[in-house]
Order: structure tokens, then C-alpha cells, then sequence
């Protein structure tokens, strides 16, 4: 099974290098991982290259793009590795991702029929405190947002085809891509990998700035 995983980042320097090791000791190896860096101004990441140099191996993709929609910004990640792949699964860089998160969703979609793969998370982080339960939300603080957001999520190229139909409005790729899927008729199912990841809350985590800049 061919195994694309891709990561959007902007102005996450730190997270992103945590992420990158997260990936790099998974129990699962066989994929290739698109990373691709949003800016604003090319001299914010003129010097990222330092931060991953101990990290990265033939696995690893990194390309920098100027700084679009979340739509645009995910596609970008997949494009760079236009090959055809079996499975696409998407890893935030502010998330958590224990050594098990990318094999049990391969397991899954090798042994399911379905097209999209999403789950729960149970395990939230923030700068104060940890919290354990069934977390649904999509930006904001815990434990008022409820929006939509399916933490392992993760697709096929069938469904990969009907991205390049969306327009484009703005909205979270998640809610945008889900709402395309489901018109079009995609199998949707639900994984159990809420062990194996930790989820930062959105509202709380600590998108960098302007400390990462070049002397």
C-alpha cells in the first residue's frame, strides 16, 4: 500500500519539529511524508532548514509556498507528491501522534471498505491543564466549541478526485472536503485511534509569531 502523509505549518516552527519526530518513530514506515511550510514574507523561513536537519530521511518532503486558505494550503502539501497513492492521511502540526497512529489507520483502511476515515479524540492539551474525554470541536476554547473536526483523518485517491471539484469558500478543509464527500456519495467510516494521539486545543496553543526570524 503506497502512503502519502501531509502536514501543512505555518508560523509553527517548534510544533513542527515535534510533529516531525512523532512521524519519524512511528511503528508504521513505509510512506512518504509531504510537509509544506506557509509564509507570509520568505525571510520567516529562510532559516527553518536548522530545525529538521537531524531529523529528516528519504521519507521526508519539504517544500515552502506562500501562505493561502486551508484548502488551498492541504492541496498544496498532497501535490507536491503527485504520484497516486493509496491512502492520504493528514497530520497536524500541533498534535501529539504516539508510535501507533499511522499503523492502526492503515490497519483499518486495509481491512474496511470505505473511501474517509475519521475519529474522536479523547485527550486534550493545553498550556494549563489536560483533560480526558470525547472531544469534537474546531478552534475556539474547551469545553464550549462543538464544531466538527475528525481527528485521525484520512482518505483514498477516489476521494482525493473530488477535492480538485470543490470551490473554494474559505471554510476549514475539514468541513469543506467532509461536505463535498458526502455529496458525491463517499463511505465514511470511524476509526478507534483516540490512544493514540493528543490533541493541542486550537484556541489555546502557541502559534509563533515573530520570534523565528533571521538575525
Amino acid at each position: 500500500m503506497k502512503v502519502l502523509l501531509y502536514t501543512p505549518s505555518y508560523k509553527r516552527p517548534y510544533m513542527l519539529r515535534q510533529c516531525m519526530h512523532d512521524i519519524k518513530n512511528q511503528s508504521y514506515t513505509d510512506f512518504t511524508y509531504s510537509i509544506s511550510i506557509k509564509y507570509d514574507k520568505e525571510s520567516e523561513v529562510s532559516n527553518y532548514d536548522i530545525l529538521f536537519d537531524d531529523i529528516l530521511d528519504e521519507r521526508f518532503i519539504i517544500h515552502y509556498m506562500k501562505d493561502s486558505t486551508h484548502h488551498t494550503n492541504a492541496l498544496s502539501a498532497i501535490q507536491h507528491c503527485p504520484e497516486p497513492y493509496d491512502l492520504y492521511i493528514k497530520i497536524d502540526d500541533d498534535d501529539i501522534h504516539k508510535k501507533d497512529y499511522v499503523k492502526t489507520i492503515v490497519n483499518y483502511f486495509q481491512m474496511h471498505e470505505c473511501d474517509i476515515i475519521s475519529s474522536e479524540i479523547h485527550y486534550q492539551l493545553n498550556n494549563y491543564y489536560f483533560s480526558t474525554g470525547k472531544f469534537r470541536s474546531l478552534g475556539g476554547h474547551f469545553p464550549n466549541n462543538t464544531f466538527l473536526m475528525p481527528q485521525t483523518f484520512a482518505f483514498n485517491h477516489k476521494a482525493l478526485q473530488v477535492l480538485y471539484t470543490v470551490a473554494d469558500n474559505g471554510q476549514p478543509d475539514d468541513l469543506l472536503w467532509r461536505d463535498a464527500w458526502s455529496r458525491h456519495g463517499l463511505k465514511d467510516a470511524n476509526v478507534d485511534n483516540s490512544k493514540n494521539i493528543i490533541w493541542h486545543i486550537h484556541g489555546k496553543n502557541a502559534t509563533v509569531g515573530n520570534w523565528f526570524v533571521p538575525n
